[in-house]
């Protein structure tokens, strides 16, 4: 049983990590309080340690000693990065209007099927589980897990605010806890596993249909991205994006932002990390070579005008014998910021500035001929976005409002 105080609120969480096809109780989360806010502690389990092929959970910040760690404030970042952000916590919280939810019940409201390889549940003894609120469990809906039409309509109402009972719990069934800001759900069908991209109100062009322009050219870059597709539903543009934290048969890989291995509180958009503070984190848990590849990721954002480059827009994963940088994801043109979340390096100006961002090139550990090749192949992917737009079909108004951010670099 999910150990709930009188306050109604979980004191306590079993965390799993998948290993050798299965979930592994990796640890305890445990809570006190009953604020909002309720600070947490982290205590890997004496047998998971004793596994001499078990693997840290955050190899920065969880190394596998026997001790606990104190939440950030609730919970270590690591568990974050398994669990609903902005879009997600919405959905939760309207699903469930009547409880109070902090880190510990947003996590226990998802699935296994979460970004990464981490789950939760009540106890050791009993597995993975999905914690419902007593008399609060939302409505079954088996028809309409695989209707994205149906998932798309959800969502959409749920970002305006105007969803239904249903949707809500249509929402809770399948996707609540996937990570992001926007509107998102997962999805599978006969080709594998997919997250699925869709409009907001507040998009003031074709963003969808956009970013997978922006994917193309960083993909003609040089830069991993995920399985991309395209699709209309009821007029309106979805961007299917294959899922990089699972293998071909579904097997959960580890994943963790750069947010959470430069320790960058929740919630902080902001930062005073560089994408050099990327290259050296990077380098440290045995990422292979990152230097030119973040660089690389640097140049193809200054290029596209993406300026919404937070450290939980960057990633790595693992596989199973190292951590990689993650594919490229969520670049997309930001309209009116001039300046990136992150700078290049310290000390540097974060204004959107192609020639700024390669002078930095010394501070990657690159010499300035590695450093030109990038920037030229980055450059040549680039003046290939009339070509892109005119794959995707981008509107003219999209073209005329973009390409004066796209054409000023």
């Amino acid at each position: 049983m999910w150990r709930v105080s009188s306050s109604g609120r979980l004191d306590h969480l079993t965390v799993f990590k998948a290993a050798d096809g299965r979930y592994v109780a990796a640890g305890e989360l445990t809570f006190e309080g009953r604020g909002s806010v309720r600070p947490g502690r982290f205590r890997y389990a004496r047998e998971y340690l004793e596994r001499p092929e078990a693997a840290a959970i955050d190899p920065i910040n969880l190394p596998r000693v026997r001790r606990s760690f104190a939440g950030v404030p609730e919970v270590p970042l690591a568990c974050l990065d398994a669990g609903p952000e902005g879009f997600g916590r919405n959905v939760l919280a309207m699903a469930f209007e009547a409880c109070s939810l902090g880190a510990g019940e947003f996590l226990a409201l998802g699935s296994s099927d979460r970004t990464g390889d981490l789950a939760f549940g009540a106890s050791a003894e009993r597995g993975p589980g999905i914690w419902r609120p007593e008399d609060l469990s939302p409505a079954e809906h088996p028809m309409l897990v695989n209707d994205l039409e149906a998932l798309m309509a959800a969502a959409m109402a749920a970002d305006e605010g105007r969803a239904t009972a249903d949707e809500l719990a249509l929402l809770v069934r399948t996707s609540a806890d996937v990570g992001g800001a926007r509107p998102k759900v997962r999805w599978r069908d006969g080709d594998g596993e997919w997250i699925a991209k869709f409009p907001t109100w507040s998009d003031r062009f074709d963003d969808p249909r956009v970013e997978a322009v922006c994917l193309d050219v960083a993909a003609a870059a040089g830069i991993p991205v995920p399985e991309r597709r395209l699709v209309t539903i009821t007029g309106r543009s979805v961007l299917l994006v294959r899922r990089f934290d699972r293998s071909e048969t579904g097997r959960p890989f580890g994943y963790l932002s750069f947010g959470t291995l430069l320790t960058e509180l929740p919630g902080s958009y902001g930062t005073t990390k560089t994408y050099a503070d990327m290259v050296a984190v990077a380098r440290s848990i045995g990422v292979p070579a990152p230097e030119t590849d973040i660089f690389r990721r640097l140049l193809v954002n200054a290029f596209l005008h993406n300026t919404d480059d937070h450290l939980r827009n960057h990633a790595v994963i693992n596989k199973g014998s190292h951590w990689e940088l993650s594919p490229a994801f969520d670049i997309v043109p930001y309209l009116g910021r001039k300046q990136h979340v992150c700078a290049p390096a310290p000390g540097i100006s974060a204004e959107r500035d192609v020639a700024t961002a390669f002078s930095t090139y010394p501070a990657f550990g690159l010499k300035r001929d590695a450093a030109e090749q990038v920037l030229d192949e980055v450059r040549s992917a680039a003046l290939r976005l009339p070509d892109f737009m005119d794959q995707r079909e981008v509107s003219g108004a999209d073209r005329a409002l973009l390409n004066p951010l796209l054409t000023s670099s």
